[in-house]
């Protein structure tokens, strides 16, 4: 056993080329110029950086959601009140050739002796339908109400809403998940691949 290894230290790499093949020559490890992935320096150099800053931008954008969401209560926490609708719609607009159907909600309520009316219904982007009969059935739990409970934002009682938040994540926690999910994939792909 010890000569066969002493042999094939012997061997040098052209020895261990024509032994294991022409392959095992252009592995990484045997390159002069190899970077840490296994290709070329300046490619292994730019796929760390494009994953190094992928990742950060990813980090940054989850903590700045999670700071913002602590900075901010999120609706389903704000204090409540009881509103009264005033008028309930559907608007309907086009987008890029297609039809998107709108619930517009006019409600109104009193803080502190004060009467404010708003039309949010969310915290988030506006609710819409492709659906004209999905807005509808939506607006129906509306109507057959006069009274609604609004909850209204304790630091800016102007602002308020009648869906609070389901307590899911916010656009900018997903586009940080996302950078990172995809900095991890370039780099276990390009591993894999050299």
């Amino acid at each position: 056993m010890q000569s066969v290894l002493l042999r094939f230290q012997s061997l040098g790499v052209a020895g261990r080329q024509a032994l294991f093949g022409e392959r095992a020559g252009q592995r990484w490890i045997f390159r002069s110029n190899s970077g840490y992935l296994g290709r070329e320096r300046l490619t292994d150099y730019s796929i760390l950086w494009i994953c190094s800053v992928l990742l950060i931008l990813g980090a940054g954008a989850l903590i700045d959601s999670m700071v913002e969401g602590t900075r901010s209560l999120s609706p389903a926490h704000w204090p409540t009140t009881f509103g009264t609708i005033r008028s309930v719609r559907v608007l309907e607009r086009y987008e890029g050739g297609d039809a998107r159907w709108y619930p517009e909600l006019v409600y109104q309520y009193s803080i502190q002796g004060r009467t404010i009316a708003n039309t949010r219904l969310t915290r988030g982007s506006e609710v819409s339908w492709r659906d004209r009969s999905a807005a509808n059935e939506f607006l129906e739990r509306y109507i057959t109400r006069s009274r609604v409970l609004v909850y209204y934002n304790p630091a800016n009682t102007s602002e308020s809403v009648l869906e609070p938040s389901s307590g899911g994540l916010e656009a900018g926690a997903w586009v940080g998940i996302f950078m990172i999910v995809t900095a991890v994939s370039i780099l276990l792909i390009y591993a894999r691949l050299s």
